[in-house]
């Protein structure tokens, strides 16, 4: 083959030495051998057509399981061969040689063959299939990429790497932050919309964190080594996921982990160590600085007060910033220039610092494999005395006892220690970071001095006297606190399989997940030498729980029989399985009363009596599966494949008590999908620069569940539960009065149906590759709590319910325009659209709440007919109820102008005019007050680009991703607006930034007063502005726009931040610029690397290194969040929800990687 396949040979050498996987392709073909004489042991070099040599290429010996793969010089060497015996040697794009050994060493030249270039996918169950005769789309991510990434969670290493699939990188808990991940779109109204990750059988699911929950600690995936992955494969559509039963109807990301190699002599070792660094390179909203403490109606319209003193606020509507030796509140209290400090908000963040070290070492023989490895990660976040520590072991071995039967046990263990993570919970704004740099502190104001004056030198008591004392709070708990969670994840698995006959194998497979959690508080006292008594405080929590799996299965393989003299290939399956979770312990203990010796941590300091708490949960879930595959192949060309799987699910089991119950809790899930590579049929009657074309078209069905003993909700005037003793010698029952719910005696599944149809198209020798799917997928049988009729005496019920659809394409395109010998140039993309809708909820309930307004900010809500999730106002209340436009006749220039009106004068001396747009709300016309679609949750569109290019040893690849469309509340932006922090706020303030003159209180023209793009309500009067800036008679201005208003009748504008403190904030209506546009899209990642010649390596023992340079999250190069608000600082995981309500800063990484193997 051609050289640009070189480094591609070196990638999956790599991968095979340290995973266990063989590449080959299917079509035998003998070809140049040349021989010189050597016995006992066969041994020989593999090069392609241009003399290169290629590495990693799989030699076997015909019909054993003696095998090896080719060495960084494409040498390899097999022991025990025999004469006559079939040396087999094949390699992923060439076509495969089979030579006989005669004793002599052997130099193969493989032949190029791109038309067998047969990738292996792994599909579901771990089950590994030939790409071409996959029905459904597939998207395997390279272990390179994830490993590149340095990502503690495995979610944000797969951002723009595959069509379909969409990430909302999170950081508001800094570096344990879950990220929202769904595939093809949310499906389920109340339940967890992301997919399952399946780690060698055992499936794990991130958990939803919502808005308010304060720190987001992350999942247990965070506990995993992205280093011990063999390969990453994304499930899309029901047909892909059907075998995982009820588990898989949000797709799933399969991951296999790395292991030896049969046939390896000797020991392989390998070391990977990563130093990365975070650069805090911009706050989280555009900050304005030139105008500093002070409000417009503090009686000198926001100049320094009357006796010369800033105001004591944190609103930042006060006077410019100019140098002024002034007293700005300081704890010490002294004077100092009044100048802007355009980065005090970086105090609150440091560089942040990580550093990865992976060991592994590898081996095998004719008959074992092993693989064993040690990583261990240290980050130090962004946010100070935030950080995150990680040991991984992990262990995966396979061994052949006999002829029939083999062993292979994996063990993966993590322990984990993460610090202080950042809180950015709704009810928690005193340690809310974005919060208090945007709304608590005037942008005058000195964090640096402040962080340095808070505390006595001596006593370490916080000063409580200063205008700012949130801040002080917020740096005590920083600088003192302590929040710390430990973590321990144990994933292990055993597999005993069966070579019962050549064409039939069976296997059985258990699977146990571990996982525990321990967290400890530690707080301070504010006072002297951190008392007094009675105040600090100490506790610890812990749970722990776990999950099983077990499954059986029968294989039958490469079956062959002609029928009307066509040969069909025949593959069977059938499997068994079996899983649930087990109990669940929880526990919590803390001091009550404060500590009675200020800083000493025990719970025999605590003031009052402890009563620590207890919580036992059995195990509640278990489902019983049964599953069958058939494989159907013609002429390698057509392929058939039909899947049938039902389940017994526990959570829909009634108790015998229950004599009514359904007992719904078995469930049937069907698929089918087929495919054709036209190709291979037509291949005389297509032009040669069509290399290769699919068709494939899938339907399925998947379902799930409901959560543990959900069926008795509402039966019988009792509702019965054990309380459990905490040593669980005993328990008793308990009884509590069924209020508020009504009894479902007939509960069924969620059912999901899914079709996709799509093609796979490549042109030119491979080097333009198009693929294309169209999907849609309804989710039926909704189980969803709503409301009762109030005759059942209750006021809520489960029921089935909805029909949720998404359907949409995906596009994925590759071109090569330059593949020579020395060079490769890629260049490529993703494009997905997925339009999501409610088709129907119930006769009774035509609309869904999806998340219930925080603190006056929208609602979200999804209704039959329409999209799935809309930002709202309210209903019968003024909370962002949409603005009142003005509409005329057609051509008028005032159409769709903001209709304003004169509210008042405000500020006991020198005050100033108050205007603000008429609401929907306040004209109360027939639907005013009805709830309103004020922006939707999905986007338009998702993109992703990519470009790869390489040079002999070296390379580089560039990628950028983002979304178009849909929309984002910001709480912080709502809250810090009205406070003139923001960029944004400029606007009118002074000459150079369009203000419009005004007469001040003392009788001068200023250029401060705003310019509105609105006309006045009918009606509607103003005040003129007197000479003497005072506020004069009111004069009718109905129907004027403000411009002529303030121009022909000198009413008097409004100035900036009037209008801003009057309109914007809690309780707002969705004034312009609330319901932001959120479309960005992000340069997300640069690598360049080096690979040091072979020659040189073996100088020195090795024979690979690599040495690598990442920067990812450089920039966004289009950001349309207003105010330049960062995307990543979302405050949940849950893709119905996308609001802040604080926010994290924009940060680049930037990683240098050493990879060195022996």
């Amino acid at each position: 083959m051609l050289k640009q396949l070189k480094n591609v040979s070196m990638m999956l050498f790599l991968m095979g030495i340290f995973s266990g996987t063989v590449y080959a392709v299917s079509n035998p073909e003998t070809d140049n051998v040349k021989t010189t004489q050597q016995r006992g042991k066969c041994t020989g070099v593999v090069k392609d057509t241009t003399g290169e040599t290629v590495i990693g290429a799989s030699v076997m010996v015909k019909g054993t399981t003696i095998g090896t793969i080719t060495g960084v010089d494409g040498d390899f060497s097999l022991s025990g061969v025999k004469n006559g015996d079939i040396i087999i040697i094949s390699f992923v794009g060439y076509k495969t040689v089979e030579v006989p050994y005669n004793g002599k060493a052997l130099t193969i030249t493989l032949q190029d063959d791109s038309q067998t270039l047969n990738e292996v996918v792994v599909t579901a169950l771990g089950l590994p299939k030939q790409a071409k005769s996959v029905g459904y789309a597939t998207s395997r991510v390279s272990t390179t990429e994830i490993e590149r990434a340095s990502a503690i969670s495995p979610v944000n290493a797969l951002q723009g790497k595959v069509a379909g699939v969409q990430i909302n990188a999170g950081g508001a808990s800094g570096i344990t932050s879950s990220s929202s991940i769904t595939i093809r779109g949310a499906k389920s109204i109340d339940k967890n919309n992301s997919p399952i990750f399946v780690i060698d059988g055992m499936i794990i699911q991130e958990a939803v964190t919502g808005n308010l929950n304060g720190t987001d600690w992350g999942s247990q995936l965070k506990n995993l080594n992205p280093a011990d992955y063999e390969s990453v494969t994304v499930l899309k559509g029901a047909a892909a996921t059907a075998l995982y039963g009820s588990r898989g109807a949000n797709g799933a990301i399969v991951i296999v982990s790395k292991g030896g190699k049969f046939g390896k002599q000797g020991l392989g070792i390998e070391v990977n160590q990563t130093f990365e660094w975070t650069d805090v390179y911009k706050s989280p909203v555009d900050l304005q600085n030139e105008y500093g403490a002070g409000t417009t109606y503090n009686g000198t319209q926001g100049g320094f007060l009357a006796d010369g003193s800033l105001q004591r606020t944190s609103n930042s509507f006060g006077p410019k910033m100019e140098g002024q030796m002034i007293n700005q509140y300081l704890p010490s209290g002294e004077a100092t220039p009044f100048v802007a400090h355009p980065d005090n908000w970086k105090e609150f963040y440091q560089t942040g610092m990580n550093s990865t070290t992976n060991v592994a070492i590898n081996g095998g023989g004719e008959k074992s494999s092993f693989r064993v490895s040690y990583g261990y990660t240290d980050n130090k976040g962004v946010f100070v005395r935030n950080n995150f520590k990680r040991h991984n072991i992990a262990f995966k071995g396979l061994t052949e006892l006999n002829k029939v039967f083999s062993v292979e046990v994996g063990v993966k263990y993590g322990f984990s220690k993460a610090l202080n993570g950042a809180s950015q919970g709704g009810w928690d704004w005193g340690n809310n970071v974005g919060m208090i740099t945007a709304y608590n502190l005037p942008r005058n104001y000195d964090v640096a001095a402040h962080i340095s004056q808070y505390r006595d030198p001596e006593t370490q008591a916080v000063e409580s006297n200063s205008a700012f004392s949130t801040l002080s709070s917020y740096l005590h708990t920083r600088d003192t606190g302590v929040r710390e969670r430990s973590e321990q994840s144990l994933l292990a698995d055993l597999t005993l399989r069966a070579k019962i006959a050549p064409w039939l194998s069976a296997s059985l497979k258990g699977n146990y997940n571990y996982y525990g959690m321990n967290y400890e508080q530690r707080t301070y006292g504010t006072g002297a030498n951190y008392g007094p008594t009675g105040s600090g405080y100490y506790g610890r929590t812990g749970s722990t729980e776990g999950n099983y799996n077990f499954m059986g299965m029968l294989q039958s393989n490469d079956n062959k029989f002609k029928i009307g003299g066509e040969e069909i290939t025949l593959s069977a399956i059938v499997a068994t399985e079996l899983y649930g979770n087990t109990a669940k312990n929880s526990w919590a203990k803390g001091t009550n009363g404060g500590l009675v010796t200020p800083g000493l941590f025990a719970f025999s300091n605590s003031v009052n009596k402890i009563e620590p708490t207890f919580d036992y949960t059995p195990r509640n879930q278990q489902t019983f599966g049964i599953s069958g595959i058939i494989n159907l192949g013609w002429r390698d060309q057509v392929f058939l494949e039909l899947t049938a799987r039902n389940d017994w699910l526990s959570t829909l089991t009634y108790p015998a008590y229950v004599l009514s119950g359904q007992n719904n809790y078995s469930v049937f899930y069907p698929s089918a999908n087929a495919s054709w590579v036209f190709t291979d049929t037509f291949r005389e009657k297509l032009p040669e620069w069509f290399s290769f074309g699919k068709l494939r078209a899938s339907i399925a069905r998947v379902g799930m569940g409901t959560s543990a003993y959900a069926t008795t909700k509402g039966y019988g005037v009792f509702s019965q539960e054990s309380i459990y003793l905490p040593d669980k010698s005993g328990s008793v029952l308990a009884a509590n009065p069924n209020l508020g719910t009504a009894f479902n005696e007939n509960l069924k599944p969620e059912i999901q149906q899914s079709i996709e149809i799509g093609t796979d198209l490549r042109f030119f020798d491979e080097r333009l590759t198009l693929d294309i799917a169209y999907y849609k997928t309804n989710t039926f049988n909704q189980i969803m709590s709503v409301g009762s009729v109030v005759e059942s005496g209750a006021s809520s019920q489960l029921i089935n319910a909805g029909n949720i659809q998404n359907q949409g394409i995906e596009i994925q395109l590759d071109a090569t325009p330059i593949r020579t010998r020395d060079w490769r140039w890629s260049v490529g993309g993703n494009f997905t659209l997925n339009r999501g809708k409610i088709v129907e909820l119930d006769d009774n309930v035509k609309e869904w709440q999806l998340m219930s307004g925080y603190d006056a900010a929208p609602e979200i809500w999804a209704y039959e007919g329409g999209k799935f999730g809309v930002l709202t106002s309210y209903q019968n209340s003024a909370y962002m109820s949409p603005l009142v436009t003005f509409q005329g006749e057609s051509g008028d220039p005032r159409n769709g102008k903001m209709v304003i009106q004169y509210d008042q004068e405000y500020g006991s001396t020198n005050g100033v005019s108050m205007y603000s747009p008429v609401t929907m709300y306040q004209r109360n016309e027939e639907g005013d007050r009805d709830r309103h679609i004020l922006g939707k949750v999905e986007p338009d569109f998702t993109l992703s680009l990519n470009t790869s290019l390489s040079y002999k040893n070296f390379d580089l690849y560039i990628q950028g991703d983002g979304r178009f469309g849909g929309n984002y509340f910001s709480n912080m932006w709502k809250y810090s607006i009205p406070k003139g922090s923001l960029k944004s706020t400029l606007e009118g303030r002074d000459k150079e930034h369009g203000g419009i003159p005004r007469v001040n209180y003392k009788g001068e023209t200023t250029y401060d007063g705003l310019m509105l793009d609105a006309v006045f309500a009918e009606g509607a009067k103003a005040p003129v502005q007197n000479p003497d800036g005072t506020a004069g008679e009111l004069v009718d201005v109905g129907g004027m726009t403000y411009k002529d208003a303030v121009e022909q009748k000198n009413i008097r504008p409004v100035m900036t931040g009037s209008w801003y403190a009057w309109n914007y904030g809690w309780g707002m209506a969705a004034m312009p610029g609330s319901i932001q546009d959120n479309t960005w899209f992000c340069l997300r990642e640069i690598t360049l690397g080096y690979r040091l010649p072979e020659k040189i390596c073996r100088k020195f023992g090795a024979n690979y290194l690599r040495v690598g340079f990442t920067a990812r999250n450089i920039c966004y190069i289009i950001n349309k969040l207003t105010d330049g608000l960062n995307p990543a600082s979302i405050s949940s995981n849950n893709p119905l929800q996308p609001m802040d309500i604080g926010g994290v800063p924009f940060y680049r990484t930037f990683a240098v990687n050493l990879t060195l193997r022996f």
